[in-house]
């Protein structure tokens, strides 16, 4: 059994070593094989939830642990079941913690893409005078999805000066937004 711990730890090892280097060298994935889910871990809909575990990271991880657990139980002189359950266990373990953090950092991913139909409804000021209805457009501020975004808008019924609070009403083409005079 030991040579089964041995292996497992120098070639774990030496592929997480060659991962870790890979990625300091910029040669990591971008996380395009998930759907998109917020785990990022998906690779299909109807898999199995214990399959969401396996990847190449989690799997060298665990065969690391597995084997130099192993080995240093054995040596230690611990029964070949103890010394199984241990290594077992350490592996599991580490392979639990590196998937939480591969999820972790999954949801910190981000498209950077702000949708201005979550503007509507949400307050905000004048920051070049909106004209009246029909005679073009002026700017505003508002904060949509924790972003301050300057936005044309347009109003329907009167002038709103600068500095004027106001609320969006509705999203026209690109980032046309319609606002009222905030009450």
């Amino acid at each position: 059994m030991s040579n089964v711990f041995l292996y497992c730890a120098a070639i774990g090892g030496s592929l997480l070593v060659l991962q870790f280097l890979l990625l300091l060298l910029g040669a990591g994935h971008d996380g395009e094989l998930h759907d998109g889910s917020a785990d990022g871990a998906d690779f299909g809909h109807d898999q199995a939830p214990f399959l969401k575990l396996l990847s190449i990271q989690t799997v060298t991880t665990f065969a690391t642990f597995f084997g130099l657990i192993g080995m240093t139980t054995e040596k230690a002189g611990w029964s070949p079941t103890a010394v199984a359950l241990a290594a077992s266990l350490a592996g599991l373990v580490a392979l639990y913690f590196v998937t939480q953090l591969t999820r972790g950092l999954l949801r910190l991913q981000s498209q950077g893409n702000v949708d201005l139909a979550n503007a509507i409804g949400t307050t905000g000021t004048v920051y070049l005078r909106v004209p009246c209805s029909g005679n073009g457009h002026g700017r505003v501020l508002i904060d949509v999805q924790g972003r301050r975004l300057e936005c044309r808008a347009i109003s329907r019924s009167t002038e709103l000066p600068t500095g004027t609070p106001v609320r969006v009403i509705d999203r026209l083409d690109g980032d046309l937004l319609v606002v009222e005079a905030a009450a």
